[in-house]
């Protein structure tokens, strides 16, 4: 490991200290009241917080979590195994398999597609983890059976976080801004976060959601 002498080390700029004031208001907000949180940036770049939209501005940053009701004779299907339940287990095979992040993979999915395997997204990123036509046939995604297998999608996902994190030398912030805008936005930005509003928002929410999920 090459460790820099204090003098050499390169200030923090003002988007890492940005992200960080982005990851503790989402914190405070999610810990000041059980709802979604939405977040909306100024023009100066100070992240404001609500529990609704409160104009255009304002997206979703956080979707409150809403626990599954305790089944009963009377609503015998809750008992069973819920989607959301099939795909966690399935995270969890993928990312031993990748020696991945759990938590890391399992927030990405959340943020891509709220662990939906079936969504689709305008842009045409298709399943759990929105891959990209070009990208998923790059780990071995073809055909729409291939598609629509939750546990492939998520692996193609997964390998493409991995070749990421590689690319950018571990740096999970840079890898998840490629993830996101693409590698090559992030390679034309110095490698740093592109400022592109929905990937100033994606990677701070990624990366809350991921430290959720390691402290449960």
């Amino acid at each position: 490991m090459r460790v820099e002498r204090a003098e050499n080390r390169p200030k923090r700029s003002a988007q890492h200290v940005a992200i960080c004031a982005v990851l503790l208001g989402i914190a405070l907000a999610r810990e000041a009241c059980a709802a979604d949180v939405f977040l909306s940036v100024a023009a100066d770049g100070t992240p404001q917080y609500a529990t609704q939209a409160l104009d255009t501005s304002y997206l979703l940053a956080l979707r409150e979590e809403i626990a599954q009701p305790v089944a009963s004779a009377a609503n015998p299907r809750v008992g069973k195994t819920t989607r959301s339940e099939h795909l966690q287990s399935i995270i969890q095979r993928v990312a031993r398999r990748n020696g991945m992040s759990t938590a890391l993979v399992h927030a990405v999915a959340s943020v891509e597609s709220n662990l939906d395997p079936t969504a689709v997204s305008v842009k045409g990123a298709q399943g759990a983890m929105q891959l990209m036509p070009a990208t998923g046939a790059r780990y071995g995604l073809s055909g729409p059976h291939a598609w629509r297998d939750p546990e492939r999608n998520i692996d193609a996902g997964a390998r493409h976080l991995k070749d990421l994190l590689a690319r950018y030398h571990g740096n999970v912030p840079l890898a998840l801004a490629a993830y996101n805008a693409g590698p090559g936005a992030v390679d034309r930005h110095r490698h740093r976060i592109p400022p592109y509003r929905e990937t100033m928002l994606y990677v701070p929410a990624v990366l809350a959601k991921s430290a959720t999920l390691s402290t449960e």
